[in-house]
């Protein structure tokens, strides 16, 4: 059983069955089960004034004082969308949290697997603080925030960094910089990440690592060749005969997925897709190779990418 929470409107899930199997159509997307509008239109009101599965297990596992213990592996992921935090409007973030919390809650206390992962794009790409002329996203105090935010969910929480995350530009003098700052913030002792949610169950993050270094253009999810080395070994080792499920979380989608773009945004500014000019090498073989571990590895049953705002 998975449950999977989406938050923002933002975040597209991609199941790659058909990269699995050719007679379906590729890239089929599909939503999770609990959704919210999008962060700049108050992303606390719900789409739906329906149950969003606040009861879920309960429900499930539960006959009067008595309740069944949830199978190995069953787990429920908090999914959050670019939040492009602005520290004028927390009070809105604040909501959606509370709207969320009941959905986790009820998992916890039914001994379910839980987490929260954030797909980037973390802070507004504006000045935010009068009279600071200088722009949000990719600050210490962005990141500061994002981080504080994430831990009053209550859950282990995981973040992957997307195009505006490095855009300290006035704080940091380097991408690596910026890149120590977002990683030491939140915790992270690599730019990737692997977490096991349950039972031959993991949730595998990826990381763009550059902003100023980029050839063609600066808002490329670019994610560098240590990273990509990692994510093709370490999927190869979790063959699906042996039961393995591999959930993985990027930025921006890879190319194949047959997700809907942005074709006078992102894709003629070469920025659709990870690695879409080629990342830090503009090496086009690295723009492929995620689709060809896809198409590779059964065990990778579901891929989720935010960027679009979709």
């Amino acid at each position: 059983m998975v449950a999977l929470s989406l938050v923002t409107g933002c975040a597209l899930a991609w199941i790659p069955s058909a990269v699995h199997r050719p007679d379906r159509a590729l890239g089929r997307p599909a939503r999770a089960a609990l959704s919210a509008a999008p962060a700049r239109a108050g992303f606390g009101r719900m789409i739906e004034e329906v149950d969003q599965g606040t009861d879920f297990y309960k429900d499930r596992l539960c006959e009067e004082d008595e309740c069944e213990l949830p199978g190995a592996d069953e787990f429920t992921v908090v999914i959050l969308g670019d939040l492009h935090m602005d520290p004028r409007k927390l009070d809105d973030y604040a909501e959606g949290r509370d709207h969320i919390l009941p959905v986790l809650q009820d998992a916890q206390q039914r001994g379910v697997g839980v987490g929260l992962v954030s797909l980037g794009d973390l802070g507004e790409s504006k000045a935010c603080e009068p009279p600071s002329a200088e722009l949000f996203a990719g600050t210490s105090r962005c990141h500061q925030m994002a981080a504080d935010y994430f831990g009053s969910f209550g859950v282990p929480y995981e973040v992957v960094g997307g195009n505006h995350d490095l855009e300290g530009i006035d704080e940091f003098g380097t991408d690596e910089e910026n890149l120590e700052a977002f990683c030491r913030i939140h915790g992270k002792p690599t730019p990737h990440f692997v977490r096991q949610i349950a039972d031959k169950t993991l949730l595998v993050g990826l990381t763009s690592t550059i902003f100023r270094k980029a050839r063609y253009t600066s808002h490329e999810v670019s994610i560098d060749d240590a990273q990509l080395r990692w994510f093709a070994e370490f999927v190869a080792s979790k063959p699906a005969d042996e039961g393995w499920r591999v959930f993985v979380f990027t930025h921006a989608p890879p190319m194949g997925s047959g997700l809907r773009v942005l074709q006078e945004n992102h894709v003629v500014n070469g920025c659709c897709w990870l690695n879409h000019s080629g990342g830090q090498n503009a090496d086009p073989r690295t723009t492929r190779k995620f689709i060809e571990v896809v198409r590779e590895h059964r065990c990778i049953k579901g891929w989720f990418s935010g960027h679009f705002h979709l």
